[in-house]
């Protein structure tokens, strides 16, 4: 049996280690952005991403997904295809494992070897710079957070300096990522732009030059989607404007991770002028109306009766389409989790969505969406806690100090929650 025909026959096949190298902040290199955290392929900080396309690792892998096992760094994955109507790597598998690879896929060796080393898919998370401190982020992924962190944990800045969590970039110099990419780029078929915050990167505008200078900007003959995931907070660095940048790509698409409006959105993502993101997207409309726009929604409790108000009102002023938005399950940090709910509260928030997605049903095109939020409500579902809320207590300990830090107050800015806050325990700070 070849490879393909292996790769066609496994349950548990997925694309991504045949066409990917996922690089983050630190230089963790993994095969995808949800492969576990503790578990990755190599570091650019110690080999090149052409060492660990062949280490170990990384043709064990590759053979375990041919022969339909299920590799532990893939558990999200796993946890969820039971459950919801697509993940991460049904996603990948349906968008990049087209016949144009099958080539690639057959020239895989019997001990994982993959003498090609030719990315089609990047997702280069360049440094962590970042301009916001979301609550469910960290130093990791935000220089914005470092301050906050040292209050919250009561680490000084040696300290966070000397644990990694201060400002990194993935190689072993701030250009190593992007030389090391860059004779990828003429066989690229899609990007993904993330962060810290990719606006902010100037690798990441380096990219796009590279794209416009060879006339890699996409055709029917030789495609390219360029996907974003972005603050949305900010357009330009220094005389770089993205949104000149943009007009030179045919499929383009911009995720705005916005994880809740107005007031919500400020708390949320600390750092946020909600003025700012609406005009945004309203000169975003005007300058570059061929440019796909989407909401990039990070579904947790806190924001869940938010999400519903937040959709409707942009539909209703005409900034999206009703199908115009994507939900992203939050698992981490677990307290923020939606499945970790007391039943109680879950059917309360189970009867708004079925409202929600009754009022989808009456509108075109929404079957995607209306699937997500179903997904959304099976996923919470998944588990009964009767009156338990699961880690509720790791939210009060860290919540309640960081509000206290940041002068801000959870139960002003969420009001639909106080039926929590008596079970919790809020302490009085």
């Amino acid at each position: 049996m070849t490879p393909l025909e292996k790769a066609k026959k496994s349950e548990t096949f997925c694309i991504y280690p045949w066409v990917h190298q996922y690089v983050g902040p630190p230089g963790d290199v993994k095969p995808c952005c949800v492969f576990a955290q503790d578990d990755e392929l190599g570091s650019l900080k110690e080999n090149t991403l052409a060492e660990i396309w062949n280490n170990d690792k990384t043709k064990n892998l590759r053979l375990d997904l041919l022969h339909g096992r299920k590799p532990k760094g893939c558990d999200i994955c796993w946890r969820r295809e039971n459950i919801v109507h697509k993940t991460h790597r049904m996603d990948a598998n349906e968008n990049l494992f087209k016949e144009d690879i099958y080539d690639l896929i057959n020239s895989t060796q019997d001990d994982g070897t993959l003498p090609i080393h030719e990315l089609r898919y990047i997702d280069a998370r360049w440094n962590n710079l970042c301009n916001l401190k979301c609550r469910t982020c960290g130093p990791r992924f935000s220089t914005s957070w470092i301050e906050d962190h040292m209050a919250l944990f009561d680490r000084t800045l040696e300290q966070v300096k000397a644990s990694g969590d201060a400002y990194k970039f993935s190689g072993k110099t701030e250009n190593q990522l992007f030389d090391e990419l860059l004779p990828h780029i003429p066989y690229l078929k899609q990007i993904y732009f993330a962060g810290g915050e990719p606006l902010m990167q100037i690798e990441h505008y380096k990219i796009l030059e590279e794209l416009i200078r060879i006339g890699h900007t996409g055709s029917k003959e030789r495609p390219l989607v360029i996907n974003y995931n972005t603050n949305f907070t900010q357009l330009k660095l220094g005389k770089h404007k993205a949104l000149e940048y943009w007009k030179h790509f045919r499929s383009l698409k911009v995720n705005a991770s916005l994880d809740g409006s107005h007031n919500r959105a400020e708390y949320w993502r600390k750092g946020t002028d909600w003025e700012t993101v609406v005009n945004n997207r309203r000169l975003m409309m005007q300058e570059c109306p061929q440019t796909e726009f989407k909401i990039s929604f990070t579904l947790s409790w806190p924001n869940a009766y938010n999400l519903l108000t937040f959709h409707k009102e942009w539909v209703h002023f005409g900034l999206i389409k009703p199908n115009d938005i994507s939900l992203n399950i939050l698992e981490t940090p677990s307290y923020f989790g939606i499945k970790n709910l007391p039943t109680w509260k879950k059917q309360k928030i189970t009867v708004l969505f079925q409202d929600h997605i009754d009022w989808l049903k009456k509108l075109p095109h929404t079957e995607r969406v209306q699937r997500e939020f179903t997904d959304a409500v099976k996923f919470m579902n998944s588990t009964d806690n009767g009156d338990q809320f699961i880690n509720g207590e790791h939210f009060v300990a860290i919540q309640s100090k960081l509000d206290k830090i940041r002068e801000e107050n959870f139960w002003q800015v969420f009001p639909e929650h106080l039926d929590l806050k008596e079970i919790l325990q809020w302490p009085v700070l």
